[in-house]
């Protein structure tokens, strides 16, 4: 899973391009900015995407998105381990929807398994710095190398084949220390470097088979969703999505969902790394970052989609969810 929107983007010289996005037949580029140029940049820092052994792919980032954006492609059957340091991305794969939101206290871990091939979409909101990792692994990799055992267990079975089922959990030390390596290796020479991404990527999707062990063991309300517990928060985020502009209550969005309101918290904070109304509120921040950036909204307007009568109150939530303030998006071309 590439948070760029495309697996095998190559850049020279530190910078994506509209014209990479477009010249890569895997790849579908939108923008709500009509202006773009195929030499206009996108996203502006330092990429690596390798195919460390067959199966095993390991793709990492650290840059700065400039300008809002959305790709879309095809998504193989595969296990992703994501990792996200700073900055924040939706993605879309099938009709599921997935938020990732650097945290700012303790470092956690995401684990998707897509079951069968799907469509993907990755949307950039515009300025940010992003700085993630993500280890992918293919079922034949998985059960080929090291990890046949862990496979053929009850909380392996349902993570490899649930299709879309999703883990989120806090990062051990070591799992923050080998994240920090594939970040800043040793000085090597290069024939080694690539051994050396390479025992750090496996140590990193073993500790996530391991943590999603663990999860199954522990009693209900543990990091692992069931198929329940997936349809039920996708019935809650569907509903806030429509009616985000409405007054909303956690009850009666769970009572929409088909669960108590503490079970509805509960999954959130499994799920999400947050409350029901930290997603309402970046939702609606979500929409007025949007209609900010494609100019059908002014900053006062853009408050109330937010749910703001304060302006200043909106310019610290939007800055703190976006990283700038409001003005600036209006003023952006992007």
């Amino acid at each position: 899973m590439a948070a760029e929107g495309g697996a095998g983007l190559k850049t020279n010289d530190g910078r994506l391009r509209v014209r990479d996005f477009m010249r890569h037949a895997g790849i579908a580029f939108d923008s709500p900015d009509d202006r773009l140029t195929p030499d206009d940049t996108l996203m502006k820092g330092a990429f690596l995407h390798r195919e460390l052994r067959r199966g095993l792919v390991l793709h990492a980032s650290d840059a700065i998105e400039e300008r809002p954006f959305t790709a879309t492609s095809q998504l193989p059957e595969e296990l992703s381990c994501i990792f996200f340091l700073e900055g924040s991305v939706d993605l879309s794969i099938g009709d599921r929807h997935f938020a990732f939101q650097a945290n700012r206290g303790a470092a956690r871990g995401v684990a998707i398994m897509n079951a069968c091939p799907e469509s993907f979409a990755r949307a950039s909101r515009g300025r940010q710095h992003l700085r993630h990792l993500v280890v992918s692994a293919t079922p034949e990799w998985l059960h080929r190398d090291v990890l046949e055992a862990v496979a053929d267990t009850k909380g392996g079975t349902r993570l490899l084949r649930d299709h879309l089922a999703e883990y989120r959990w806090t990062l051990t030390p070591r799992m923050v220390e080998l994240v920090r390596q594939i970040f800043s290796p040793s000085p090597l020479i290069p024939e080694l470097r690539d051994l050396y991404l390479e025992g750090r990527a496996v140590e990193l999707v073993a500790e996530t088979m391991a943590a999603a062990l663990r999860a199954d063991r522990r009693e209900a309300g543990g990091g692992l969703l069931t198929r329940h517990d997936m349809t039920c928060l996708q019935r809650a985020k569907d509903f806030i999505a429509a009616r985000a502009a409405e007054p909303l209550s956690v009850e009666t969005i769970a009572r929409e969902a088909g669960i108590s309101a503490s079970g509805l918290q509960r999954l959130f904070r499994a799920a999400e790394g947050r409350s029901v109304f930290d997603h309402v509120r970046n939702v609606r921040l979500e929409r007025a970052y949007a209609a900010l950036a494609t100019g059908e909204a002014s900053v006062q307007e853009a408050s109330g989609i937010a749910g703001y009568t304060s302006a200043a109150n909106f310019a610290t939530a939007f800055r703190r969810r976006f990283g700038i303030v409001p003005t600036a998006v209006k003023r952006s071309p992007a």
